[in-house]
């Protein structure tokens, strides 16, 4: 064959010629294959077929040289980094398990059995701690033994009698007698490593005779909160939001900061799904005539398992009759009316609120979307943007509004019910501003300014702010001394 017949669009595979299996060599899978690069972020030229194949030899090499090297010990610890991986090339199933297990609790399979070939074969679909989810499926208890990666044999799809021998002569003795057990059909292993742990399932079902001992292994594909974060490459934040208004904005801000990580969400609205909002809401026709809260708890709880929501089926200021929602770290108000929001913050600067509060709104036509996080007690907030700075008095506009004043920018498709034109894109950039400001903490205004061809087909005159913007003469991101007005009934000392 000529290299000129071969296609570099994906990096060929290496093996090494040597029997199978290889177990405990890193980045070396059941079949021989040595995984060079994770094929991820790899940049090469797909015609140079002589420099990529010789940089796959050399660096095949390479790493085999170094994992020569290295003790037995130190090569099986980072060997145990991929393990899971390892199970996946060698054909072992995945197993849902999306509680974050500790060797504390009991453990379950979701065990489904099924006739193939005149026999029944059981196979485990979800792994639990209590509660089973998945339909004709039955509880099956598990043990679990954290393990070092050193104490495993060589784990492949079936495991035979020799292999469990072999395990149990390497476990101590409190070990021993989890393995052995009647009560358990399988055992889930934690093996330590840097990321964490790998978790296996080992599962053999009904009680069997020694010498007619079969196993299947399992992986873990864990769903659990703190993992599903991991994998973005964030980090959790221990904070407990309050987000007020359900619409367009306030959902996207919600799902953001759960996929953010964090901790706790409430979540305030008394509203409905209206069909109207499909073109712009995170909600689908499934939750139409529904209330959003329920609706949007429910996707959150499917989006990251183990999240901490508190739904409240209210408006916002009946939410607020007891007072301060105690143990709040931020409050965004969303709610897409700004009378109702100044009242909010002139409130909670009237008593001092120990929180960050964020008001974000987008204005129509893709002019553009404003988020402005304050906190009580320092000066610069939402009513310092309706005063004029030249004369210190109150205007009736946001004085930053990215449309001109005396202008009306809502529509009517049925006659009856105006709303306020503007798309999912608008919603959610402005929606991210705001979660900017919660996970960051820190008082400031934040705005974005779009395109004016959408704006100028609806006659709809910009505001010289907008034009600033847009022509790059004021900055998108403003600090509390910027904007803070001395006289401000709100924040002024």
């Amino acid at each position: 064959m000529k290299l000129s017949d071969w296609n570099l669009e994906f990096l060929p595979s290496i093996y090494w010629m040597k029997t199978p299996p290889f177990w405990g060599w890193p980045h070396i899978s059941d079949s021989g294959s040595i995984c060079v690069n994770d094929k991820e972020g790899l940049d090469y030229d797909p015609d140079d077929f002589e420099g990529v194949l010789g940089w796959l030899v050399c660096e095949a090499a390479k790493l085999l040289h170094e994992n020569q090297l290295l003790s037995e010990d130190k090569r099986l610890q980072a060997f145990s980094d991929e393990l899971e991986g390892y199970l996946k090339c060698c054909g072992a199933k995945p197993v849902r398990c999306d509680a974050l297990l500790a060797n504390s609790q009991q453990l379950y399979a979701e065990v489904r059995t099924h006739k193939e070939r005149a026999r029944y074969v059981s196979t485990v679909l979800r792994v639990n701690t209590g509660s089973t989810s998945t339909s004709s499926t039955q509880q099956e208890k598990l043990g679990f033994l954290d393990v070092s990666i050193q104490q495993l044999p060589r784990l492949r799809t079936n495991l035979d009698p020799e292999w469990r021998d072999e395990f149990l002569s390497r476990l101590d003795s409190s070990q021993y007698d989890v393995a052995l057990s009647t009560e358990y059909r399988g055992l889930v292993l934690r093996t330590a490593n840097s990321y964490g742990a790998a978790l296996v399932l080992v599962y053999w079902g009904r009680k069997q005779k020694k010498d007619e001992w079969q196993a299947h292994t399992y992986y873990l594909q864990r769903q659990d909160r703190d993992y599903v974060i991991q994998r973005t490459g964030g980090s959790t934040y221990d904070r407990h939001v309050v987000i007020a208004g359900l619409g367009a904005i306030g959902s996207r801000v919600a799902e953001h900061l759960a996929l953010a990580g964090v901790k706790k969400l409430t979540l305030v609205d008394h509203d409905k799904f209206s069909a109207d909002n499909l073109g712009r809401h995170l909600l689908g026709m499934d939750a139409i005539g529904e209330h959003k809260i329920t609706e949007l708890e429910k996707h959150l709880k499917n989006r990251i398992p183990g999240l901490n929501i508190s739904a409240q089926k209210a408006h916002i200021n009946k939410f607020l009759r007891k007072g301060f929602p105690q143990g709040t770290d931020a409050i965004v108000l969303t709610t897409g009316n700004s009378p109702t929001e100044r009242a909010i913050i002139r409130r909670a600067y009237q008593e001092d609120w120990p929180t960050l509060i964020v008001s974000a709104s987008v204005e129509a036509w893709g002019l553009g979307g404003h988020a402005i996080a304050m906190r009580p007690g320092s000066p610069g907030c939402l009513e310092c943007l309706y005063y004029d700075p030249d004369f210190q008095n109150p205007v009736a506009q946001m004085r930053t509004s990215l449309i001109a004043p005396g202008q009306s920018v809502t529509r009517q498709l049925t006659g009856c019910g105006a709303f306020t034109p503007y798309s999912s894109i608008d919603a959610n950039r402005t929606a991210m501003l705001a979660v900017e400001r919660v996970l960051d903490n820190l008082s400031g205004y934040s705005r974005w300014a779009g395109k004016i061809e959408q704006a100028r087909q609806a006659g709809i005159q910009p505001s010289a702010t907008y034009r600033s913007l847009a022509e790059a003469r004021i900055p998108l991101t403003l600090e509390p001394p910027d904007y803070i007005q001395p006289e401000c009934i709100c924040c002024s000392n």
